[in-house]
């Protein structure tokens, strides 16, 4: 099964400039758990999933060791580092390194990116334009539909 089956040709996407607390929020009322980031003119630049907001919230050394974070934890820690972030841009926590597919790739592709990167979203790129978007929910129907046959 080539991507160009499944993917989604009407990706959802923010501007880089967007608030972290306004991503946030356009991710609950949205009910996605990530968007393509883009500049003013609709160039991709990047991915935010909730992973990159959440962990923007988590010090790395907690990240490394999970006693750590327990121990360590104190009232209001939590709070804080989300304070500290909300209004700063989507551009100083995405990621900037990422795969982008072509219509022609095939599933296992991204499947195989999923598991080993832990994505939400992949970027389907032509000619080095944005086209479409594949997610999660993409894979899961593409799975269902190749049980059924």
């Amino acid at each position: 099964m080539l991507l160009k089956d499944i993917y989604n040709a009407n990706p959802r996407t923010i501007i880089s400039s967007t608030l972290i607390k306004d991503a946030l929020a356009q991710m609950v009322t949205d009910r996605l758990n990530g968007y393509l980031v883009v500049d003013e003119n609709g160039k991709l630049k990047g991915i935010l999933s909730l992973q990159d907001i959440a962990g923007a919230t988590v010090p790395k050394q907690f990240q490394q060791n999970i006693n750590m974070a327990a121990a360590m934890y104190r009232e209001g820690m939590f709070k804080e580092a989300c304070k500290a972030i909300q209004d700063k841009p989507v551009s100083s926590i995405m990621r900037r390194k990422f795969t982008s597919v072509s219509l022609n790739a095939n599933v296992m592709v991204v499947a195989a990116d999923f598991l080993q990167n832990d994505l939400y979203i992949v970027p389907v790129v032509e000619k080095g334009n944005l086209i479409g978007v594949v997610t999660r929910s993409q894979i899961k129907k593409a799975l269902l539909e190749s049980m059924k046959e």
